[in-house]
């Protein structure tokens, strides 16, 4: 056997790395250009592939629809009729369109289908990998930014490429809204749980430190101690957060309370489980189906005081509603 002098080619002959090539670099570039024009071929096939039509259901108990993909942009706060003042989410909603549905079968053992939504148009496209351009363009999509699988009951999917809008939604409705929290990276225990600290005293060293564990018989660190570690960027759920305010024209709505997350993030709406006995024959199934003109641009809810009403006339359904 041949032994080499350089360490690490025994066995073998010692070759020198020239790096890429002209040929190299031509070959590359040809593929990548033979790979677009099937992704282009797919686009096109796609566009005349899917096409469906789509009818009301009536409601029916244990139904379940579709949510939407949303993008957080701050909060504000509203003003309600009873005097109060709350905290409000801005929540925007561009067009959600449908990719797929695939059969599930979850831990209830009842059939459901996953249906998987695409929102936010991609401004690069060189920036999302030829792999998903082909999942987008083989049905007809362009690329977008984010994408999300909802569970739904059978008679509630949608055809692939189905677009749906703000309408979805109702104001006055309840939605449980889900998504990571903010990232503080690793955090001590004071700030991470809540601890008090110990003793400020000079001389010692050990003011924001955990202190003793409790485990000399163990050997061990039990599950769950609160120690050290990574804060945040954890799934989330806020439950029963109502609609105060919806503009249809600048696709965004208005949701009462907190809501988990950094400004630009995307959140995933869907019908409150809590609520469902009391909105579930008010809302549309799958999706609103009725022209949207009829919505108008801007609705409030009745709970919420309209900008654009006197004082007076505020001042006296108050003043009338605390008689009785």
């Amino acid at each position: 056997a041949v032994v080499s002098t350089q360490s690490g080619h025994y066995g073998r002959e010692p070759h020198s790395y020239t790096g890429h090539t002209s040929e190299s670099v031509s070959l590359y570039k040809e593929f990548l250009e033979d790979d677009r024009r099937n992704i282009r071929r797919l686009f096109l096939e796609g566009n005349k592939k899917f096409e469906g039509e789509v009818q009301q259901v009536e409601f029916q108990e244990g139904m379940q629809r579709t949510g939407l993909i949303a993008r957080k942009h701050g909060e504000t706060r509203s003003f309600l009729r009873t005097g109060d003042i709350v905290v409000s989410t801005y929540l925007e909603i561009q067009d959600n369109y449908v990719m797929n549905c695939e059969p599930v079968f979850n831990h209830n053992r009842d059939e459901r289908l996953s249906m998987k939504l695409a929102a936010f148009e991609q401004d690069d496209i060189e920036e999302v990998p030829l792999a998903q351009q082909k999942d987008f363009f083989s049905i007809g999509m362009t690329p977008k930014q984010a994408t999300h699988s909802f569970l739904i009951t059978a008679e509630q999917a949608l055809p692939v490429n189905y677009k749906i809008d703000l309408s979805h939604f109702f104001v006055g409705q309840y939605l449980d809204i889900s998504g990571l929290t903010i990232n503080r990276g690793f955090q001590g225990v004071i700030r991470r749980w809540g601890y008090k600290g110990q003793p400020k005293f000079s001389g010692g060293k050990t003011h924001r430190r955990p202190g003793s564990i409790s485990t000399q018989g163990l050997a061990r660190v039990l599950k769950g101690k609160k120690m050290p570690g990574i804060m945040g960027n954890k799934p989330h759920i806020t439950r029963n957060a109502q609609i105060l305010f919806a503009n249809y024209e600048k696709r965004y709505i208005i949701v009462e309370g907190h809501v988990q997350g950094v400004n630009g993030c995307f959140l995933y709406l869907s019908d409150s489980e809590h609520k469902d006995p009391i909105q579930g024959p008010l809302l549309h199934y799958p999706t609103y189906l009725g022209d949207r003109t009829d919505l108008g641009s801007e609705i409030y809810d009745n709970s919420v005081i309209d900008p654009s009403e006197r004082f007076e006339d505020v001042y006296d359904k108050r003043r009338d509603r605390q008689k009785f």
